[in-house]
């Protein structure tokens, strides 16, 4: 019975913390939403427009970015070890072809979002994807270093 007990613990635990995870990257892309909405400054025409294809960009980009976490999880020195020629070869066609489709994903960005918004707002979005990140990232790291002292 205590078998039992532990499992479902167990279960539970995992499930609790899925749906924290799952809170915690739509309060990001909350955020990232309205800070890039901000930044940009889109009127509300532009935004109707902008989302749509921004968010189509940025599914696409984290599907090809958890690929490339695969893939490298594969190049580890203690997984490259035994491989063999081919499979090296393989893997590193497969990270090549990654690359490869990150980098025409956000062509195609750019040339979806020509006309939906001046070429002045497309050119700052990257800045601002960038500046994002290092805000969110520096707020994780202070947030850590209170917490666990430094």
């Amino acid at each position: 019975m205590k078998y039992i007990y532990t499992i479902f613990l167990l279960l539970f635990t995992s499930l609790l913390f899925s749906q924290d995870m799952d809170d915690r990257i739509e309060r990001v892309k909350a955020l990232r939403v309205a800070y890039i909405s901000d930044r940009l400054n889109l009127t509300p025409e532009e935004a109707q427009k902008f989302w749509p294809v921004f968010n189509q960009f940025d599914d696409r980009q984290f599907e090809l970015q958890r690929q490339k976490r695969q893939l490298l999880h594969k190049l580890k020195p203690a997984n490259t070890g035994n491989l063999s020629e081919k499979e090296s070869a393989q893997l590193m066609a497969d990270d090549e072809r990654i690359e490869t489709e990150l980098q025409n994903n956000r062509k195609q960005l750019v040339k979806n979002l020509q006309g939906i918004i001046p070429n002045q707002k497309i050119l700052m979005l990257r800045q601002i994807e960038v500046e994002f990140k290092q805000k969110l990232l520096n707020q994780i790291k202070n947030r850590r270093e209170r917490r666990f002292g430094k």
